[in-house]
Parts: C-alpha cells; structure tokens; sequence
C-alpha cells in the first residue's frame, strides 16, 4: 500500500490515512447528506473517527480479504476533501470494491471522477484484479454518474437488498474489466 500511494492528479493527492485526518473525516462521515445512501451508522462520532483513523493509518501493506480506505487532498490547499474505500478481494474473487465519499463542499467538481481514474489502475495492478466492482442505491445518481464516467457497466437492480438506516434500499451493481 506505502509504495502505491501517494498518487497525484492534477487537482488532488491521494494519500495513505493518517492519525490526524480525524478531524477533517469526520466533517463528512457524520454529514446526514454525505451518508444517507451509505452503509455506516449515523450520526458518526468524533470518537469513532479517531479510532477509525488511526486504524486506518497503520496499514502498511493492503489488507486482503477486508476493507481500508485511502485519504484524498487539495493539492493546492492540502484539505482533506474525501477518501476512497477499497475492497481488496472480499468475496475470495480477483477483485476490487471501491466505495467513496465526499465532503459536500466539493461536490459537483468532478474530483471522484479524477481520484478514481487514476486509483483503480494503480490499485487494481497491485493486487492484480481483474474486475473492479461497486455497490450504488440506485437514488444516488451522483455515485451512478460517476462509475458511467470512468466506464464501468451498470447492472441490474437489486430490490431490497440493504436495510441501512431504517429502510429497505434497493441497489445496482457496476462492474469494470481492468484486464
């Protein structure tokens, strides 16, 4: 994982978790905007960020079979605008889940479309996936546009497949060919 990242783009830095992101994380991850079509719980506490955060920054190598997330900055500012999750081969496949979220500040600015454009190759090489998959409700058509950008292929509707935060959701898979 250290010897992927950082990754620069031309607005951002993705970078590995840090101890001290708590702080700008939690800004997003306890957003009711932010997480409403997401799996974790909210409200998310500032306690929980930490711990989160620092479990996060003492990956050294990619956490196989689990999840870990990845920190994306400003590159002009430095400000920690979102981060990415990274599923490295949960299901016992070749392949990789991504998640994202994003402070509502920098929504509308296209910086998933480039974190992502540039992340999934670099990841996907590392721990040689071959398919690239995410998980949408299908009422995020922000999410959904953003996959469509970077080409993955949309899926059929999944009915109540979630019960996150007191409702059913129903869901769409995307899939992406990285071979």
């Amino acid at each position: 994982m250290r010897e992927i990242f950082p990754i620069s783009t031309d607005r951002l830095i993705i970078r590995c978790f840090r101890a001290d992101d708590a702080a700008a994380f939690h800004s997003w991850r306890n957003d009711s905007d932010v997480a409403r079509y997401t799996l974790w719980e909210y409200p998310y506490s500032m306690a929980e960020a930490k711990a989160f955060c620092a479990e996060q920054a003492a990956f050294e190598v990619f956490p196989t079979g689990n999840w870990c997330q990845i920190m994306m900055t400003d590159r002009a500012t430095g400000q920690a605008v979102g981060d990415i999750g990274l599923g490295l081969n949960v299901d016992g496949d070749d392949a990789l889940e991504v998640g994202y979220s994003l402070h509502r500040d920098h929504w509308g600015k296209g910086y998933m479309t480039e974190a992502l454009r540039s992340v999934i190759p670099a990841v996907a090489k590392a721990i040689s996936a071959c398919v690239v998959k995410a998980e949408v409700d299908v009422r995020n058509s922000a999410s959904a546009s953003v996959l469509s950008k970077l080409g993955f292929s949309r899926g059929p509707v999944h009915k109540k497949r979630s019960f996150v935060k007191g409702e059913w959701c129903d869901e769409v898979d995307y899939l992406l060919s990285v071979a």
